[in-house]
């Protein structure tokens, strides 16, 4: 359970961080959310694995 909380912090955490770089400069987010989703599906891989 815990895992799985720290996933959903960390998804928060990354979505609020498009927001405010969006605000700033509008750009820059498709190549970041494309980070972002990558380090997104290897950490919900990571919790799969460990379950």
């Amino acid at each position: 359970m815990g895992a799985v909380l720290l996933l959903v912090f960390f998804a928060v955490a990354a979505l609020a961080a498009l927001i405010g770089l969006a605000l700033v400069d509008i750009r820059t987010v498709p190549p970041v959310s494309s980070t972002c989703a990558l380090i997104l599906t290897l950490a919900a891989l990571a919790v799969a694995v460990l379950r």
